[in-house]
């Protein structure tokens, strides 16, 4: 898809306010005609939706943000859009959040995340500022929300001393009477990493420099980067650029992410302490930027952006792209951070159905549980046409190949994507959302998560000794026009 290639400068940039409303209505009902648009996931009414950002728990709800384009579904002027729910069954949809309309943020509020303070939720993010050579001048800024969810921003935090141009995306998180935020950077080396910056009041921080791994040289920038604490270890999450593998598994995409986990974080040395060996949480073809968040029960909730940056999607011709993967509680286990659906998703299943052989599906909103002890088994997901897509094992692997589905796009960077299997007897979780797939393996070790285009998804059939139980999925209550 090539669509987007298309676009001027100006065109990228024009503003939410100079949008002519029958512009809109039109994008909004070219989307509606879209039978890949989700039900169960968060997406934009229209537009591009990218990074989850400012995810935390206030005031009694789940407070969401993205990065939303409202141009049309390419990269360009980004606002903040804000969402909440109490149950992630019942949204509620605030709108925009936070405009680009200051000098130091007037190309685009970019990404970044939130802290809670008493009675006020401290939301941090990258303002983004092009000179009249388009030279980018990014700089780390904040704003404030009041329980009754006004926004007033503070203003520039850190301007840029020590990087290129690619330094964004700040992450805040409070620890033994200090503030420490990490952004993403690339050195003048360009080289990426994970910065540190200290502070006592929010205000004014100290630069303290990259954290320090194995890991000299991984990529030329890491995004979105995310520093947390669960079970007693430090995890480093981020998404870098520019890295390849030459296994079977590893860094696929256009760009992937990958988290290290450690003893802690020294702050004498900059160094994570003995620290496992870099692992990739997800091996589908769509996910990416993932930010954490810890809510009122202790839970460490992940939330992804399913989509990847400079790939266009079918569904830019139905004017939206982007959406965010499905909630997942994080746990640490033996080095693996282990995700599982959250909870309250289970609000959303009907009544199970036992498959042995194939079923016709209503619509392409399920979720199957599969009980495996297998060697080998596939799940074939297709339509009448011939178009399919499979999620397949043997006793080493799982795939899942999107060959031979209607759509193809992004061909240049495979058709497939494989995991290691580390164990034969499983279970594994397949939520389909029309044209989302996210697959739990490994016992939430991995997870698989990957856009697919199938016009009129009709049945899934088995081969192989394994059980599976059709649960059809309820749609959330809508948030979007």
């Amino acid at each position: 898809m090539k669509l987007n290639r298309n676009w001027t400068v100006e065109q990228r940039y024009r503003p939410l306010e100079e949008i002519p409303k029958l512009a809109i209505s039109a994008m909004v009902e070219k989307r509606r005609q879209d039978q890949g648009y989700p039900t169960y996931h968060i997406a934009p009414s229209f537009g591009l939706l990218n990074d989850p950002n400012g995810l935390c728990y206030f005031n009694g709800e789940h407070h969401i943000f993205y990065q939303w384009t409202p141009i049309g579904p390419v990269h360009g002027l980004k606002y903040w859009y804000h969402l909440t729910t109490k149950d992630f069954v019942n949204f509620v949809d605030h709108g925009v959040a936070i405009k680009p309309n200051e000098d130091f943020d007037s190309h685009g509020v970019y990404s970044g995340g939130a802290i809670v303070i008493d009675n006020e939720v401290a939301l941090f993010y990258t303002g983004n500022k092009r000179d009249k050579d388009w030279k980018r001048i990014p700089t780390q800024c904040m704003a404030k929300m009041s329980a009754d969810g006004n926004i007033e921003k503070a203003g520039v935090l850190i301007e840029n001393c020590c990087y290129t141009e690619h330094f964004r995306d700040p992450k805040v998180w409070h620890h033994n009477n200090s503030y420490f935020m990490v952004v993403g950077a690339q050195n003048r080396q360009k080289e990426g990493g994970m910065i540190l910056y200290q502070s006592d009041d929010l205000l004014s921080w100290h630069h303290k420099g990259p954290i320090k791994t194995n890991y000299k040289k991984l990529g030329y920038m890491w995004e979105c980067p995310d520093f947390f604490d669960i079970s007693g270890q430090s995890v480093m999450l981020f998404s870098p650029q520019g890295v390849v593998s030459q296994n079977d598994y590893d860094f696929k995409n256009i760009h992937s992410v990958a988290y290290i986990v450690g003893d802690n974080l020294n702050l004498e040395t900059m160094e994570l302490e003995n620290h496992d060996e870099i692992k990739q949480p997800d091996y589908g073809f769509d996910f990416y930027a993932p930010q954490t968040y810890e809510d009122h029960l202790g839970r460490r909730i992940l939330i992804a952006w399913v989509g990847l940056p400079d790939i266009d999607t079918p569904s830019v011709e139905h004017e939206w792209a982007g959406m965010l993967s499905l909630p997942r509680e994080l746990k640490v286990v033996d080095g693996y951070l282990i995700q599982s659906p959250l909870t309250e998703l289970t609000a959303l299943r009907g009544d199970p159905i036992l498959v042995k052989d194939e079923h016709k599906v209503p619509t392409g909103s399920f979720l199957l549980s599969v009980d495996v002890e297998c060697s080998e088994f596939s799940l074939k997901f297709g339509n009448e046409s011939g178009d399919f897509i499979t999620f397949s094992a043997n006793q080493y692997d799982f795939t899942l190949d999107r060959t031979y589905m209607t759509q193809l796009y992004a061909k240049n960077f495979g058709l497939y994507r494989k995991a290691p299997r580390i164990c034969l007897k499983q279970k594994i979780e397949i939520y389909l959302d029309q044209s989302v797939i996210e697959i739990f393996i490994n016992n939430g070790r991995h997870t698989m998560t990957s856009r697919f285009f199938i016009n009129d998804l009709s049945f899934f059939s088995i081969n192989g000794d394994i059980k599976v139980e059709y649960f059809p999925m309820k749609a959330t209550s809508k948030f979007v026009l």
